[in-house]
């Protein structure tokens, strides 16, 4: 594996390549949802670093550059949002409201459940503020004293759930409207709801996209002032 780093990048790419086409020809919203890309390609690399022994911490290495461009890549986010800038704006308060209340409710109710399961402290502080990017999960996990690699962990599955069964979901409840399931695809599953969002339908991304913005934000502002209140009362 040491002498094949540059297989990395462009065996996820090309895969990645490949399984997206397979998505985009099945027709079946359960099969679609399944063979979601993005969690395909997780599955089939962790199969194989788990089947050949391969250390993950090397692949990850001979892989970064792919992390590195993730940053930049959110940058690409900015185009729908210019082109459903009339509609955002005129909504701006309510997917704001939509947003902290979202935040609020998730960190509610992660601490409740970790009240009912009499979970330790640090795991409890690890599902405090997954409303939010893995950076900024890890940032603030850290500040209350959580594990942060576990919390990073609850963040890409929570994400992938969205991404696999949200808009199953949606048409289950009878939810078509593409702005409340925009924000709610956002502010639950960030980036990789986001990404799912924007495959399914510009203006879904576009309103997906602001609230994993403004999600990001209010968690960064309420999580650490409301999670020790929390935890004292429950915990």
């Amino acid at each position: 594996m040491s002498n094949m780093w540059w297989l990395s990048i462009p065996i996820i790419i090309t895969l990645f390549i490949l399984l997206r086409k397979l998505n985009s020809r099945i027709q079946s919203p359960l099969l679609k949802a399944i063979s979601n890309p993005v969690f395909l390609a997780i599955t089939i690399f962790a199969v194989i670093l788990v089947a050949a022994d391969l250390s993950y911490t090397r692949f990850y290495q001979h892989s970064q550059l792919l992390s590195w461009l993730l940053e930049p890549a959110i940058v690409a986010l900015a185009l729908p949002l210019y082109q459903q800038f009339i509609h955002i704006r005129k909504n701006a308060l309510l997917i704001l409201l939509s947003c902290t209340f979202g935040v609020i409710n998730a960190t509610v109710v992660a601490t409740l459940l970790s009240a009912l399961f009499d979970v330790p402290v640090h795991l409890a502080a690890s599902v405090a503020a997954l409303s939010v990017t893995t950076p900024i999960t890890l940032l603030i996990t850290d500040s209350l004293g959580g594990i942060a690699s576990l919390a990073a962990a609850m963040v890409i599955f929570i994400g992938l759930l969205g991404a696999l069964f949200g808009f199953m979901l949606f048409r289950i409840l009878g939810i078509y409207n593409h702005q409340a399931q925009g924000v709610a695809i956002g502010t639950a599953c960030h980036a990789i709801g986001t990404a799912a969002a924007l495959n399914e339908n510009t203006s879904i991304g576009a309103f997906a996209s602001v609230a994993m913005a403004l999600s990001a934000l209010v968690t960064a502002l309420i999580v650490p002032l409301l999670y020790p209140f929390l935890s004292q009362a429950l915990l």
